[in-house]
């Protein structure tokens, strides 16, 4: 491919297919794919249209599922399965 007169190379690589937490909701999963982008309880919170209480509450559920104690274990947790096949 040719772009601005140069020839590069377009590589692609599937994204693997996230696991979460077994018995999470879809609204659980939601929470937790803010997480991986980075987000922060705030910003889901206001994303979602709801109190940082209610996201502390659900996160909490969350970690309980996925049997970590923070957003960094859960993030690792998710990144460390979705490569496994």
């Amino acid at each position: 491919m040719r772009v601005g007169g140069e020839d590069i190379l377009v590589l692609s690589v599937p994204l693997p297919q996230l696991r979460y937490p077994e018995g999470t909701t879809s609204a659980e999963q939601e929470i937790i794919d803010a997480v991986l982008q980075g987000l922060t309880v705030k910003e889901i919170a206001e994303q979602r249209g709801a109190s940082l209480r209610t996201v502390t509450t659900q996160l909490g559920t969350i970690f309980r599922k996925a049997a970590v104690n923070s957003q960094a274990e859960l993030i690792a947790m998710m990144t460390d399965d979705a490569g496994d096949d």
